[in-house]
Protein backbone atom coordinates (compact mmCIF):
# COMPACT_ATOMS: atom_id res chain seq x y z
CA UNK A 1 0.00 0.00 0.00
CA UNK A 2 1.26 3.38 -0.22
CA UNK A 3 0.22 6.79 1.76
CA UNK A 4 1.18 10.43 -0.22
CA UNK A 5 -0.37 13.70 1.08
CA UNK A 6 -0.22 17.50 0.56
CA UNK A 7 -0.78 19.94 -2.13
CA UNK A 8 2.04 22.70 -3.79
CA UNK A 9 1.24 25.91 -5.15
CA UNK A 10 4.42 26.18 -7.58
CA UNK A 11 4.97 25.23 -10.66
CA UNK A 12 8.43 23.39 -9.68
CA UNK A 13 9.68 22.70 -13.55
CA UNK A 14 8.83 25.85 -14.73
CA UNK A 15 10.67 27.89 -11.56
CA UNK A 16 13.91 25.47 -12.27
CA UNK A 17 14.27 26.42 -15.85
CA UNK A 18 14.27 30.13 -15.02
CA UNK A 19 16.90 29.91 -12.35
CA UNK A 20 19.75 27.86 -13.88
CA UNK A 21 21.66 25.91 -10.88
CA UNK A 22 20.58 27.53 -8.00
CA UNK A 23 17.14 26.96 -5.50
CA UNK A 24 16.27 29.92 -3.69
CA UNK A 25 14.76 29.90 0.31
CA UNK A 26 11.77 31.72 -1.03
CA UNK A 27 10.88 28.67 -3.71
CA UNK A 28 11.38 26.24 -1.17
CA UNK A 29 9.43 28.06 1.22
CA UNK A 30 6.12 28.22 -1.16
CA UNK A 31 6.72 24.70 -1.86
CA UNK A 32 5.84 24.32 1.51
CA UNK A 33 2.69 25.18 3.12
CA UNK A 34 2.26 23.07 6.15
CA UNK A 35 4.79 25.25 7.93
CA UNK A 36 2.19 28.29 7.47
CA UNK A 37 -0.27 28.95 10.40
CA UNK A 38 -2.75 29.11 7.67
CA UNK A 39 -2.48 25.84 5.28
CA UNK A 40 -4.90 23.64 5.16
CA UNK A 41 -4.74 20.40 6.41
CA UNK A 42 -2.85 18.38 3.90
CA UNK A 43 -5.14 16.32 1.53
CA UNK A 44 -4.56 11.97 1.71
CA UNK A 45 -4.35 9.92 -1.01
CA UNK A 46 -3.88 5.76 0.05
CA UNK A 47 -4.03 3.23 -2.71
CA UNK A 48 -4.46 -0.88 -1.10
CA UNK A 49 -3.90 -4.04 -3.43
CA UNK A 50 -5.56 -7.03 -2.23
CA UNK A 51 -3.48 -9.89 -3.81
CA UNK A 52 -5.69 -12.49 -3.86
CA UNK A 53 -8.94 -9.93 -5.10
CA UNK A 54 -12.48 -9.72 -4.31
CA UNK A 55 -15.66 -11.48 -5.15
CA UNK A 56 -17.37 -8.59 -7.28
CA UNK A 57 -21.11 -9.38 -6.63
CA UNK A 58 -19.91 -8.72 -2.55
CA UNK A 59 -18.05 -5.37 -3.12
CA UNK A 60 -19.58 -3.59 -6.72
CA UNK A 61 -22.98 -2.70 -5.83
CA UNK A 62 -25.61 -3.40 -8.88
CA UNK A 63 -27.67 0.09 -8.98
CA UNK A 64 -25.72 3.38 -9.31
CA UNK A 65 -26.47 6.25 -8.46
CA UNK A 66 -26.66 7.39 -4.34
CA UNK A 67 -29.03 5.65 -3.42
CA UNK A 68 -27.48 1.78 -4.40
CA UNK A 69 -28.02 -1.22 -1.89
CA UNK A 70 -25.03 -2.15 -0.20
CA UNK A 71 -23.51 -5.62 -1.24
CA UNK A 72 -22.25 -7.48 1.46
CA UNK A 73 -18.26 -6.27 2.01
CA UNK A 74 -19.69 -2.77 1.69
CA UNK A 75 -22.03 -3.53 4.82
CA UNK A 76 -19.67 -3.27 7.15
CA UNK A 77 -18.76 0.75 6.20
CA UNK A 78 -22.88 1.85 5.92
CA UNK A 79 -22.43 4.25 8.48
CA UNK A 80 -19.75 6.05 6.15
CA UNK A 81 -21.70 5.58 3.15
CA UNK A 82 -21.71 9.47 2.89
CA UNK A 83 -17.89 9.64 2.61
CA UNK A 84 -16.69 7.37 0.25
CA UNK A 85 -17.97 6.79 -4.16
CA UNK A 86 -17.41 3.06 -5.34
CA UNK A 87 -16.22 3.18 -8.81
CA UNK A 88 -16.45 0.23 -11.52
CA UNK A 89 -15.42 -0.90 -14.85
CA UNK A 90 -12.09 -0.29 -14.72
CA UNK A 91 -9.48 -2.29 -16.08
CA UNK A 92 -5.81 -2.04 -17.50
CA UNK A 93 -6.16 -3.65 -21.01
CA UNK A 94 -2.79 -4.76 -21.46
CA UNK A 95 -2.09 -5.95 -17.71
CA UNK A 96 -1.82 -8.99 -18.78
CA UNK A 97 2.04 -10.75 -18.40
CA UNK A 98 3.43 -14.13 -17.03
CA UNK A 99 0.90 -14.68 -15.43
CA UNK A 100 -2.32 -13.40 -12.95
CA UNK A 101 -0.02 -12.31 -9.94
CA UNK A 102 2.32 -9.78 -12.10
CA UNK A 103 -0.44 -7.93 -12.91
CA UNK A 104 0.00 -6.71 -9.06
CA UNK A 105 3.35 -5.15 -10.68
CA UNK A 106 1.25 -2.45 -12.43
CA UNK A 107 -2.26 -1.89 -11.13
CA UNK A 108 -0.30 1.90 -10.12
CA UNK A 109 1.55 1.97 -13.23
CA UNK A 110 -0.29 0.78 -16.41
CA UNK A 111 3.10 -0.21 -17.54
CA UNK A 112 1.86 -3.46 -20.54
CA UNK A 113 2.80 -6.81 -20.05
CA UNK A 114 4.29 -7.21 -16.49
CA UNK A 115 6.48 -10.14 -16.09
CA UNK A 116 7.30 -10.55 -19.89
CA UNK A 117 10.78 -10.52 -21.71
CA UNK A 118 11.42 -6.90 -21.70
CA UNK A 119 9.15 -5.78 -19.23
CA UNK A 120 10.53 -2.23 -17.97
CA UNK A 121 7.33 -0.62 -15.26
CA UNK A 122 7.31 3.14 -14.66
CA UNK A 123 6.33 5.56 -12.40
CA UNK A 124 3.09 4.72 -9.96
CA UNK A 125 0.49 6.83 -9.80
CA UNK A 126 1.51 7.31 -6.06
CA UNK A 127 4.81 8.54 -6.74
CA UNK A 128 3.42 10.92 -9.64
CA UNK A 129 1.06 12.53 -7.12
CA UNK A 130 3.74 12.49 -4.65
CA UNK A 131 5.83 14.57 -7.11
CA UNK A 132 3.80 16.90 -7.86
CA UNK A 133 1.55 17.28 -4.15
CA UNK A 134 4.03 16.10 -1.94
CA UNK A 135 6.00 18.84 0.14
CA UNK A 136 3.55 19.59 2.83
CA UNK A 137 4.35 16.38 5.37
CA UNK A 138 6.92 15.63 6.31
CA UNK A 139 7.24 12.43 4.35
CA UNK A 140 5.70 12.76 0.99
CA UNK A 141 4.70 9.42 0.65
CA UNK A 142 5.02 6.12 2.87
CA UNK A 143 5.19 2.60 0.75
CA UNK A 144 3.82 0.24 3.55
CA UNK A 145 3.23 -3.63 3.11
CA UNK A 146 3.88 -6.74 4.80
CA UNK A 147 6.79 -7.21 2.94
CA UNK A 148 9.17 -5.44 1.79
CA UNK A 149 7.85 -5.68 -1.86
CA UNK A 150 6.04 -2.48 -2.11
CA UNK A 151 3.86 -1.82 -5.70
CA UNK A 152 5.41 1.78 -5.63
CA UNK A 153 7.70 2.84 -8.48
CA UNK A 154 10.22 5.49 -9.54
CA UNK A 155 9.93 7.22 -12.77
CA UNK A 156 13.09 5.08 -13.84
CA UNK A 157 11.35 1.19 -13.13
CA UNK A 158 12.59 0.93 -9.37
CA UNK A 159 10.28 -0.75 -7.07
CA UNK A 160 10.48 1.35 -4.24
CA UNK A 161 11.32 -0.82 -0.44
CA UNK A 162 8.21 -0.86 1.92
CA UNK A 163 8.14 -0.56 5.34
CA UNK A 164 6.82 -4.03 6.70
CA UNK A 165 7.43 -3.58 10.03
CA UNK A 166 4.19 -1.63 12.26
CA UNK A 167 6.94 -1.14 14.97
CA UNK A 168 9.43 0.65 13.00
CA UNK A 169 6.97 2.79 11.10
CA UNK A 170 5.15 3.54 13.89
CA UNK A 171 8.76 5.38 15.58
CA UNK A 172 9.64 6.73 12.32
CA UNK A 173 6.26 8.61 12.19
CA UNK A 174 5.91 9.26 16.20
CA UNK A 175 8.92 9.16 18.08
CA UNK A 176 11.31 11.91 18.43
CA UNK A 177 14.68 11.19 18.15
CA UNK A 178 17.16 12.70 21.18
CA UNK A 179 18.86 16.27 20.56
CA UNK A 180 22.24 13.76 19.83
CA UNK A 181 20.18 11.89 17.21
CA UNK A 182 18.71 15.01 15.82
CA UNK A 183 21.88 16.59 15.55
CA UNK A 184 23.42 13.76 14.22
CA UNK A 185 20.70 13.94 11.58
CA UNK A 186 21.14 17.62 10.63
CA UNK A 187 24.74 17.17 9.97
CA UNK A 188 24.45 14.14 7.50
CA UNK A 189 21.68 16.46 5.91
CA UNK A 190 24.54 19.76 5.78
CA UNK A 191 27.10 16.96 4.67
CA UNK A 192 24.32 15.85 1.60
CA UNK A 193 23.64 19.41 0.95
CA UNK A 194 27.39 19.90 -0.03
CA UNK A 195 27.94 17.12 -2.03
CA UNK A 196 25.17 17.79 -4.01
CA UNK A 197 25.87 21.65 -4.54
CA UNK A 198 29.59 20.23 -6.09
CA UNK A 199 27.50 17.69 -7.87
CA UNK A 200 25.59 20.68 -9.61
CA UNK A 201 28.62 23.05 -10.33
CA UNK A 202 30.26 20.39 -12.20
CA UNK A 203 27.06 19.37 -14.12
CA UNK A 204 26.82 23.36 -15.01
CA UNK A 205 30.14 23.64 -16.00
CA UNK A 206 30.02 20.84 -18.43
CA UNK A 207 26.41 21.89 -19.83
CA UNK A 208 28.08 24.53 -21.66
CA UNK A 209 30.02 21.71 -23.75
CA UNK A 210 27.34 19.54 -25.12
CA UNK A 211 24.56 19.44 -27.79
CA UNK A 212 20.81 20.04 -27.36
CA UNK A 213 19.70 16.64 -26.85
CA UNK A 214 22.42 16.07 -24.13
CA UNK A 215 21.85 19.08 -22.65
CA UNK A 216 17.87 17.90 -22.55
CA UNK A 217 19.38 14.96 -21.21
CA UNK A 218 21.40 16.91 -18.20
CA UNK A 219 18.42 19.39 -17.68
CA UNK A 220 16.31 15.84 -16.45
CA UNK A 221 19.25 15.39 -14.39
CA UNK A 222 19.31 18.44 -12.90
CA UNK A 223 15.34 18.40 -12.04
CA UNK A 224 16.28 15.30 -10.37
CA UNK A 225 18.92 16.57 -8.45
CA UNK A 226 17.24 19.52 -7.09
CA UNK A 227 14.19 17.75 -6.18
CA UNK A 228 17.18 15.80 -3.96
CA UNK A 229 18.31 19.37 -2.41
CA UNK A 230 14.39 20.58 -1.64
CA UNK A 231 13.55 17.45 0.18
CA UNK A 232 16.95 17.86 1.94
CA UNK A 233 15.84 21.11 3.00
CA UNK A 234 12.57 20.21 4.03
CA UNK A 235 14.48 17.55 5.98
CA UNK A 236 16.06 20.19 7.93
CA UNK A 237 12.76 21.71 8.50
CA UNK A 238 11.16 18.66 9.45
CA UNK A 239 13.73 17.17 12.10
CA UNK A 240 13.68 20.72 14.10
CA UNK A 241 9.82 20.13 14.49
CA UNK A 242 8.03 17.21 17.11
CA UNK A 243 6.24 14.72 15.73
CA UNK A 244 2.88 14.53 16.34
CA UNK A 245 1.10 12.60 19.84
CA UNK A 246 -0.68 9.98 19.07
CA UNK A 247 -3.06 7.85 21.78
CA UNK A 248 -1.50 4.51 20.52
CA UNK A 249 1.38 2.16 22.02
CA UNK A 250 4.18 1.29 20.11
CA UNK A 251 2.75 -1.68 18.42
CA UNK A 252 4.59 -5.15 19.26
CA UNK A 253 5.78 -6.68 16.31
CA UNK A 254 3.50 -10.10 15.26
CA UNK A 255 6.01 -12.91 16.63
CA UNK A 256 4.08 -15.32 13.77
CA UNK A 257 5.40 -14.56 10.12
CA UNK A 258 2.82 -16.16 8.50
CA UNK A 259 0.12 -14.54 10.31
CA UNK A 260 -0.48 -11.54 7.75
CA UNK A 261 -3.86 -10.63 8.49
CA UNK A 262 -2.55 -9.51 11.80
CA UNK A 263 0.42 -7.44 10.79
CA UNK A 264 -2.78 -6.03 7.66
CA UNK A 265 -4.23 -4.99 10.93
CA UNK A 266 -1.59 -3.18 13.24
CA UNK A 267 -0.68 -1.32 9.52
CA UNK A 268 -4.25 -0.18 8.88
CA UNK A 269 -4.22 1.07 12.54
CA UNK A 270 -1.08 3.27 11.40
CA UNK A 271 -2.45 4.34 8.48
CA UNK A 272 -5.42 5.67 10.65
Amino acid sequence: MSFIATKTSLNRRAFLKGTGATVALPFLSAMTPAFSKTAAAPKRFVAMNAGLGFHAPNFIPTETGASYQSPLYLQKLEEHRKDFTVFSGLSHPNSNGADGHTSELTWLTSAPHPGLAGFKNTISIDQLMAKHIGAATRFPSLSIGTNNKSLSWTANGVRIPSQSHPAKLFRQMFVNGTEKEVAEEMKNLERGRSILDTVLGDAKALNVTLGARDREKLDEYFTSVRELETRLQQNKQWAKRPKPEVNYREPKEVADRTDILAKQRLLYDLIL
